[in-house]
């Protein structure tokens, strides 16, 4: 294919893009449609007055100075020009200031409003990226890197004015001075209105020719600043590690590596920016200098006055400076094209678990569960859970275990329907999930996850945010039944202390807790729990499984565990095997009919037994049978 026909291509699919991109982001204009009327009428009158601005002098220079007759829309001050033209000099001086001044007050009624409504859509635009974000699916996030996430919520959102505010209004503005000043220069002097005009399709092309490699190297530019970006967030999250294994320098390396990327993705935008520019500014140059050789001429002819041509000069001047002009739009434009076309992308994605058109509140749930042939796979052809059937009955806790990739996290989801299966359903007491919408299926689950995430906020406004408008009463009997009040207490501030980002001023076991008051308080008939106990020493796990009869008790409990501490308190126990049901039962049932089951059971157990024969043997040697206990 010729370069062309690439171009031609590229061109459309840009325009394309633009369109689209209005259409999409265009919503935002009518909720700031007065200021952005107001700031279009001060635009126009702004352009008007600075097209008034040389008339004054040319008055003073072929009337006063050169003393012509006044034109006949002048004829009222011959009088003045001809009695004391020192006071027709005053009073025209006296009008240059008040043009500019008045210029300069439309001028600056038309920033502020401009400036100020672009920052307000940006922050519309940033609520809106960021709910949609809250609305994708996990397979979206899962496969998203942060630091790309971040770079479109803060500087992807910012660029979004130059499209939807600077751009329009720079246009408009260059347009509409063009267009006026073209139509004035033709009234003037139609030879030297066409001498000035040649060479404007030659910069058109010069700017089209541009346009296109600006857009490449700024969308480039843009790709690598978001990987850029999602580089040093990994890096600060991974920092720990980093500095545990010596990865510094390498750590370095590979950023150093990626900023020379982006460096020269910004060196190649830039240089075809100063080669636009440079191009026309020669243009712009030999315009002037054949207005100002004929204008020259015609002058000494008397064809036009000196006045006329100082005119004809400074519309020139403005002329090409609104030509000049396009090249920074079209640069801001194709720098802010890369970031909305990336914001497009987002809000056009079709990664949302949504509401069926028909979905209705779901009633006050009693928690009778049901799996009936499930089918899902994140990838199509690769099922993780094949014909899954499975029923739970109201207030039952469900232990699920299986090897990694067995399915367990994949069932849970499903419940939470933060994906839907290809095939089969799943029902809440009879009813398909999809028949309910899911905010009002979510209000009635609570979820506590291996990870327990706490906000850098007091200890309050972490309990607290499992339920809106919590009591303080009802705070405390979340941590009470968490067995968390009393390591609350015994903190400098209690319920007002602050957790430091990621909880890092709290033990594991502590952090968990405080995650399980919040799920506590949330009182919903239905509580998943992901490896709640995991990485936690005897004494955090026995607290925290306290906390979880107290969590779920009464309520259809689902909770993903390896431990045998957790997993045999369970009424049920699920074995999943290559994403099917392979054993339901209690432990007692499971340990007689899997030998999958009995393996994992010996494997987990197996060790404690030798242990305590061993230090039975020495307890003769001085171990008493309470330290025996300690060690196990």
């Amino acid at each position: 294919m010729s370069k062309t026909n690439t171009q031609e291509i590229q061109e459309k699919v840009n325009k394309r893009a633009l369109l689209r991109i209005y259409r999409i982001f265009g919503r935002h204009y009518k909720k700031y449609w007065k200021t952005l009327s107001v700031a279009g009428l001060a635009l126009l009158a702004g352009i008007a007055t600075e097209m008034l601005r040389p008339w004054p002098l040319k008055l003073i220079l072929d009337h006063v100075i050169l003393d012509e007759s006044l034109p006949a829309n002048l004829h009222f001050l011959n009088p003045m020009l001809e009695d004391d033209p020192k006071l027709l000099l005053l009073i025209l001086s006296v009008s240059i200031v008040l043009v500019i001044a008045l210029e300069s007050f439309f001028t600056y009624i038309n920033k502020f409003w401009i400036s100020s409504t672009g920052d307000r859509i940006n922050a519309d635009i940033r609520e809106r990226v960021f709910a949609q974000l809250q609305r994708m699916s996990l397979s979206f996030h899962e496969t998203s890197r942060s630091g790309n996430l971040v770079y479109l919520l803060t500087s992807d959102a910012k660029q979004m004015s130059s499209i939807l505010i600077d751009c329009p209004q720079d246009l408009t503005h260059r347009l509409v001075t063009f267009a006026g000043y073209s139509i004035l220069m033709l009234s003037l002097d139609w030879r030297l209105a066409l001498i000035a005009l040649t060479t404007v399709p030659f910069i058109y092309l010069a700017t089209k020719y541009f346009s296109v490699g600006m857009k490449r190297a700024m969308t480039k530019m843009r790709s690598q600043e978001g990987e850029l970006a999602a580089m040093l967030v990994e890096n600060v999250n991974a920092m720990a590690l980093v500095q545990a294994y010596g990865r510094e320098d390498s750590e370095h390396a590979r950023l150093s590596a990626q900023n020379q990327f982006s460096l020269r993705s910004q060196v190649e935008a830039f240089r075809m920016h100063r080669t636009y520019s440079r191009v026309v500014d020669i243009l712009v140059i030999l315009g002037t200098g054949g207005v100002l050789y004929f204008g020259g001429r015609y002058a000494l002819g008397n064809e036009i006055s000196p006045g006329t041509l100082v005119l004809f000069t400074a519309y020139l001047r403005d002329i090409y400076g609104s030509l000049e002009k396009f090249s920074s739009i079209f640069l801001n434009l194709a720098k802010a094209m890369a970031s909305g076309e990336r914001l497009l992308e987002l809000v056009e994605n079709d990664k949302i678990v949504q509401d069926h058109p028909n979905a209705l509140p779901a009633p006050t749930l009693q928690g009778h569960i049901e799996f009936r042939d499930v089918t899902f796979g994140y990838k199509k052809g690769k099922e993780v859970l094949q014909g899954l059937n499975l029923r739970v009955q109201a207030g039952e806790m469900i232990a699920i275990i299986g090897h990694s990739g067995a399915g367990k996290s994949t069932l849970i989801s499903l419940l939470m329907r933060f994906y839907d299966p290809q095939k089969g359903e799943i029902l809440i007491d009879g009813q398909d999930v999809r028949r309910y919408t899911i905010k009002s299926l979510r209000d009635q689950m609570t979820i506590v996850l291996q990870d327990a995430t706490l906000f850098n906020q007091t200890v309050r406004e972490n309990i607290a945010f499992g339920k809106t408008g919590a009591t303080e009463a009802e705070i405390v009997a979340a941590a009470k039944s968490a067995e968390a009040h009393d390591f609350i207490m015994a903190m400098p501030e209690g319920y007002d202390t602050m957790i430091n980002e990621g909880g890092n001023n709290l033990s594991g076991g502590q952090r968990q807790r405080i995650n399980i008051a919040r799920a506590i308080i949330r009182n919903t008939p239905l509580v998943i729990m992901d490896e709640p106990v995991t990485g936690l020493d005897a004494k955090s796990e026995a607290k925290v499984n306290a906390a979880i009869h107290h969590l779920a008790a009464g309520k259809t409990t689902f909770i993903i565990a390896h431990k045998f501490s957790t997993i045999m308190n369970a009424d049920k126990i699920l074995l999943l095997d290559e994403g099917q049901a392979a054993y339901f039962g209690t432990h007692e049932e499971l340990l007689r009919a899997s030998k999958q089951y009995r393996e994992l059971y010996e494997l987990q157990y197996g060790w404690q037994r030798e242990l305590r024969a061993e230090l039975a043997n020495t307890n003769g040697n001085g171990s008493t049978a309470k330290e025996v206990v300690a060690a196990i």
